[in-house]
């Protein structure tokens, strides 16, 4: 962990000139960072504030699992300077949690959140889990009122998805696990958004629920097509005019970053990349698709026929379309991929 810290360090030095803006956001995710140590934790952060131009008002986010946020671990982050964390509780029931394969409980979970609270975190951001085999209704429903009743600002909530190659995938090939119906699976969706709609958060993007104002500032950057930098192995970055994919294993990153060889890929996009890139990314979140802008920048215009499938949205009652802004209502996030898919540029 000390060599793969160190490259990081390195690079975030070799790459303090990608991004000529003042960054707003840090987020440390990917993997399990709340495995940092204080010291490891400081000197990326430290290597962060020497490369760039940092603001003051800040959000700082780490991810965590509840298990490794004991009281002491908390000071030491509150310390380092975060201010917001996203704890991986994924369900409030210890048979979901064992079915899982989860090292935390769902009193550590609860746990986590006091602790958080008591040290002054008071912005964190909850993850469930829904469609998963053999989680009845009333347990999803349980689930939902024990993490309202924590009260944390944010809330994300994703469908299970089955892997080839993981333990899940073996299983649904073998018979041993039956994936959720598709019916069952938007019930428990449809429950969630009403539940939590009811319960004061806001339906922002399709996976992803706030308090007012609570939404995630960096999660919202990549929806909202700004730039941002990755470090790190599997890192992403995007200038705005071409993406950076870091070599994702770890020895191969160390070598590169420690021989100052290229450590990344890069991949220039093209018109229609871009064009399908924000249509892939606006249209999952309450900002909505705003063609006159796509237009403006890339003078790509909606045909016929993609006119006609937008106002069969709007009659359906899942979007609403005016002056040329297409905005997905809940129902709409349910099937927003598919949506995406008929206004995208052809190939």
């Amino acid at each position: 962990m000390d060599g793969l810290v160190d490259a990081i360090v390195l690079e975030a030095e070799q790459m303090k000139d990608y991004l000529d803006e003042p960054i707003n956001t840090i987020y440390f995710g990917g993997g399990t960072p709340s495995l940092l140590n204080e010291n490891q934790l400081n000197k990326i952060t430290r290597s962060l504030y020497q490369n760039f131009d940092i603001q003051q008002e800040i959000e700082f986010t780490l991810e965590a699992n509840p298990d490794d946020l004991s009281e002491d671990k908390i000071k030491h982050l509150v310390k380092t300077g975060v201010n917001r964390l996203s704890i991986g509780t994924q369900s409030f029931d210890d048979t979901v949690l064992s079915f899982l394969n989860r090292s935390h409980s769902s009193k550590q979970a609860k746990e986590a959140v006091a602790f958080s609270v008591k040290n002054n975190i008071k912005n964190i951001s909850l993850d469930l889990i829904y469609g998963i085999p053999n989680q009845n209704k009333d347990q999803w429903k349980k689930n939902l009122e024990k993490l309202v009743k924590l009260n944390p600002n944010h809330i994300s909530c994703y469908a299970l998805t089955i892997e080839d190659k993981t333990a899940f995938g073996n299983w649904a090939k073998k018979g041993k696990l039956v994936p959720v119906e598709e019916d069952s699976l938007f019930e428990e969706y449809e429950y969630m958004v009403h539940f939590l709609t009811n319960a004061g958060y806001e339906h922002y993007e399709v996976s992803n629920f706030s308090k007012p104002t609570c939404e995630s500032k960096h999660n919202s950057s990549y929806w909202q097509q700004k730039t941002y930098l990755g470090l790190g192995p599997g890192a992403h970055s995007f200038n705005g005019i071409e993406r950076h994919f870091n070599v994702s294993n770890n020895p191969a990153y160390i070598k590169s970053i420690t021989n100052s060889t290229p450590h990344f890929t890069k991949e220039n996009l093209s018109k229609n990349e871009l064009i399908t890139e924000y249509i892939l990314t606006r249209i999952r979140t309450k900002w909505g698709v705003d063609f006159n802008k796509i237009f403006n920048l890339y003078n790509y215009e909606l045909t016929e026929y993609q006119r006609s499938f937008i106002q069969s949205l709007v009659i359906k009652k899942i979007a609403t379309f005016e002056q040329n802004q297409l905005i997905l209502n809940s129902e709409g996030y349910f099937i927003s991929d598919s949506i995406a898919l008929e206004l995208i540029p052809e190939p």
